[in-house]
């Protein structure tokens, strides 16, 4: 079975980067959904699973999380949990075309 979610995404830590690691992590999870790793609608879960698979803090990891829902890319919901936005964040935002595009320019 393939992994979804979370778990399908890889985590490659920048030590020589001087920005926090949830940037890092957020820069990861928004490049998995503009490459099509995540979908809209896949579940994030809690911070549980990702911090110990990613070898992170819970802090970090929900900080990251929280991050992608301040910014509109998921959306929590309760008694389902955190999942990628169906719909582009309507304000502007350093992340690609929501969702990508798949024209050639």
């Amino acid at each position: 079975m393939a992994a979804s979610g979370l778990a399908a995404v890889r985590f490659a830590r920048d030590r020589t980067s001087p920005g926090p690691l949830h940037h890092q992590l957020v820069q990861q999870w928004e490049a998995a959904v503009a490459g099509g790793v995540l979908s809209p609608g896949d579940r994030l879960g809690d911070e549980v699973d990702p911090s110990v698979r990613l070898g992170l803090s819970r802090p970090t990891v929900r900080q990251a999380i929280q991050s992608l829902v301040d910014e509109g890319l998921s959306v929590r919901r309760r008694g389902v949990g955190t999942q990628v936005a169906r719909h582009r964040p309507s304000r502007s935002s350093p992340w690609p075309p929501w969702p990508p595009s798949t024209q050639k320019a």
